[in-house]
Parts: structure tokens; C-alpha cells; sequence
């Protein structure tokens, strides 16, 4: 049986991509998240709502470096090869502010620099044709744009500046472009793809389960930047699992199977490649 890792599957796109993914009863999914007694309730609904026993959790706080380590080894310990890591967990700005007690701003940390280990660790237990997808979001590309200052900024000096999420995202982008990079350079069949949800007005990340009057006035003055949690888990789903998708690796896929370009300053090699030495470093992997 193949195995899928979703990190933040409690609740939102997590929870309802995992269902998905279950339902098919062809994959064992492991459900990573920070909440222990959330992430058994989301297990109970899941095995309730497809018949499929094989759905697991472990505890994973994507925000400390060290939850990461650890989970990365009580996984290999226990399942040994990964066939898909869905990197999705996310949290907002709105609601959570400062620095870890590891030293990085929380954002920073919880959205992209725990990915980034988590897949490093990961990477030598894929499948072979293993399948690896950040979820990035549109706002990496906000009303107004942004500007790269720097990863030192992002991880240390960001955490009062309302555009952390943006940037947050944006390295989720990077992320997946110098990792399909390298990865084709090698000579790997392993892909990794980055996947923009849009704006779900009904799940918890955007403020709750919002009543069906803030939903159409989101999705009415937000159209290109809207997704409804039905389609982008379905999407989701499909990415993750399906064969057509096969070979298919350093793509942004916007609210469906559909790919297009993410914005330009998303393919910036510099800002890439620095993004990358920097997490490295920051991770004690150089």
C-alpha cells in the first residue's frame, strides 16, 4: 500500500484532500499535525466517511525544527518509504505573530522553513516516482506586488510586516523550482510541483466557517483569486495521486489540474538560489 503524508490534514484543504485520497482505500494516509486530539477526531471522520482503516497520525509542529526532526524519524522508523508529502500546512498572520523559540519568525517557519526540512529528510525515503507539492497561494503575488528583501529579513526581521504570508509563499515557489532543478539533474523521477488553493472563504484559515453572504461577496470582488474548497481538494487529490500526472514536476497549478505561470518575481534564480543556501544553513544541513 502506498503512503501519503499530508501536513496540517486536521482541518480545510488538508483534511478534505486526505478524505479524498482515502476514499480510493489504495493509499495509507498519515495525517500530520501539530493538535494530537484534533488530528484523531479528523482520523475518526475520515475512516467514518470512507471505510478505509489505513489513516494514521503523528505529531508534527512544522513551526520548530526540531517537531520536524522528530517526526521525520518516528516516520521512517514506522512506514520507512514516502510515495506522496503534501506540504500544507499554513498558518495566517492575523492570528499568529513572532518568533519561535528557535529564533525564526513564525510565519517564516511554520509555512515554508519546516517544509523544507521535512522534505530534506524525507527525500532519501521517497518512491522512486515520488510526488512532492507545496502549497504555495496566489497572494505569494499580492495586490500591489512585493519586493525580495532578503532571506535574512523573511526569517528574522519580518515579523510585523503584513506581507509575511506573501513572502512565505513565495518561498514555497522557490522552493519547488530549485528542488525540480536538482532533481532533474540528477537524473530522479521524483516530481515536485507547487498548488495555489486560492482564497477558500469557508475554511478555517480565512476566518472561520464563513456564512454563505461573505462567501459570494469574496468570490464576487475576488474572482480571480477565489477557490472553492470542493475544487481545489478535488484538484489537489488528483495531483497527488493520479497517473496522468505522472513526469509532471516543477509546475504551478492554479486552483485545478490547470497549470499556469506563477507571478515573475517568482522566478528569480538569485532569490532562489539564495533561498535555498540560507535554508540549508538554517536547518544545519551545511
Amino acid at each position: 500500500m502506498k503512503t501519503v503524508v499530508i501536513t496540517g490534514a486536521n482541518s480545510g484543504l488538508g483534511f478534505e484532500t486526505a478524505k479524498k485520497i482515502a476514499a480510493s482505500k489504495e493509499y495509507r494516509v498519515i495525517l500530520a499535525c501539530r493538535n494530537d486530539a484534533k488530528a484523531a477526531q479528523a482520523k475518526a471522520d475520515i475512516i467514518a466517511a470512507t471505510g478505509n482503516d489505513a489513516v494514521e497520525t503523528l505529531r508534527l509542529d512544522t513551526s520548530l525544527l526540531s517537531s520536524v526532526r522528530e517526526f521525520a524519524n518516528n516516520y521512517i522508523k514506522a512506514y520507512g518509504t514516502v510515495d506522496v508529502l503534501i506540504n500544507n500546512a499554513g498558518i495566517s498572520p492575523m492570528r499568529d505573530s513572532g518568533t519561535t523559540e528557535e529564533g525564526f519568525e513564525v510565519v517564516f517557519a511554520t509555512n515554508y522553513l519546516g517544509h523544507f526540512l521535512l522534505t530534506q529528510l524525507l527525500l532519501p525515503h521517497m518512491a522512486p516516482n515520488g510526488r512532492i507539492i507545496n502549497v504555495s497561494s496566489d497572494m505569494h503575488n499580492p495586490p500591489g506586488g512585493i519586493e525580495w528583501k532578503g532571506v535574512g529579513y523573511l526569517a528574522h526581521e519580518a515579523m510585523i510586516d503584513r506581507r509575511r504570508y506573501s513572502y512565505s509563499k513565495l518561498c514555497a515557489i522557490y522552493f519547488t523550482l530549485k528542488l525540480d532543478e536538482l532533481l532533474k539533474k540528477q537524473g530522479s523521477s521524483i516530481s515536485v510541483n507547487s498548488f495555489n488553493p486560492g482564497f477558500m472563504a469557508a475554511t478555517n484559515f480565512s476566518g472561520g466557517h464563513t456564512d454563505k453572504a461573505r462567501a459570494l461577496v469574496v468570490k464576487t470582488t475576488m474572482p480571480d483569486r477565489y477557490g472553492e474548497l470542493g475544487t481545489s481538494s478535488d484538484a489537489l487529490a488528483q495531483i497527488a495521486v493520479d497517473s496522468r500526472f505522472d513526469g509532471v514536476s516543477g509546475q504551478y497549478f492554479d486552483r485545478s489540474t490547470s497549470i499556469k505561470k506563477s507571478s515573475e518575481l517568482s522566478y528569480s534564480e538569485g532569490n532562489r538560489d539564495e533561498l535555498w543556501n540560507k535554508s540549508l544553513e538554517y536547518c544545519g544541513l551545511r
